[in-house]
């Protein structure tokens, strides 16, 4: 049986994966160099908030962010639209 603590590893593991292949598929090569508080800083806590409106939670982006909101969704998309079946 496993401890916590190895799960607790895995699970580490397993986010530092994601990030990685996030970086590399839905930003631009600049950001590749950067690690797990230099985006979140530059990406969420900087240009936006997450606020409650009508019911549901909504991310309210600055002006001057949103055009690379737009690149990392529009690239998320395709690469979704690549995956499915």
């Amino acid at each position: 049986m496993q401890t916590f603590r190895n799960l607790s590893k895995q699970g580490w593991v397993y986010a530092a994966n994601l990030f990685v292949l996030f970086k590399h598929s839905a930003l631009d090569a600049g950001w590749l160099r950067h690690q797990v508080t230099t985006v979140r800083w530059r990406l969420f806590h900087l240009p936006g908030k997450v606020v409650r409106h009508a019911g549901t939670w909504v991310l309210k982006v600055a002006t001057e962010a949103f055009d690379l909101f737009r690149s990392i969704r529009a690239r998320s998309f395709v690469l979704a639209q690549a995956m499915s079946p």
